[in-house]
């Protein structure tokens, strides 16, 4: 066994225990002012550390694991309607129509707008739209007409369960709605 290796470990060893015993030390220092300071490191005139009081621990039913667990606690990831289930059988949810910056031409400003998803509409799911910033009535069906002014639009929606809270929304659509004039300006 190589002497300088065992040294090297005695005193790493040694150093470890130092460290240990003043982990956690706190002085405080009062100066010719009176003002406090507190600090972990000693000062130079030989002062004694405090002697702080016990702390307090107070023990919750609440796991530390429960952080990164699924927003809904009713449902669990193994359940086929968990939050994180419906996400993800829902993943391609989106708008159909209108196409991202979309112009509607001479429709007497009423405008059709639908959703799609590889997966069907499970029981006690609805889609919520939300056409201006303005939320449209929940529903099952995959679209929705509406009677809009000229101008610039944005719709979204959400599959919503049935308290309300959206399990999956869509990007945002821009869409534009424009009405031929006497001039004949048009498409």
């Amino acid at each position: 066994m190589d002497k300088g290796m065992t040294v090297s470990k005695l005193m790493m060893l040694l150093m470890m225990c130092f460290c240990l015993n003043a982990y956690g030390q706190i002085y405080k220092i009062v100066d010719k002012d009176g003002n406090v300071t507190y600090t972990d490191q000693a000062p130079g005139d030989g002062s004694e550390p405090m002697d702080l009081p016990e702390l307090s621990v107070v023990t919750t039913d609440y796991a530390a694991d429960q952080a990164d667990a699924d927003p809904d606690p009713v449902l669990n990831e193994e359940d086929e309607n968990s939050t994180k289930a419906l996400r993800k059988m829902y993943s391609d949810f989106r708008i159909s129509r209108p196409a991202p910056e979309e112009t509607f031409w001479g429709t007497a400003n009423a405008v059709v707008v639908a959703w799609e998803s590889s997966a069907p509409l499970q029981d006690g799911l609805m889609v919520r739209f939300t056409i201006d910033g303005a939320a449209q009535t929940a529903s099952a069906e995959n679209m929705l007409g509406i009677t809009l002014d000229r101008g610039t639009h944005t719709v979204s929606a959400a599959i919503v369960d049935a308290s309300g809270r959206p399990v999956v929304t869509t990007d945002t659509v821009t869409f534009y709605v424009h009405q031929q004039s006497v001039r004949g300006n048009g498409p």
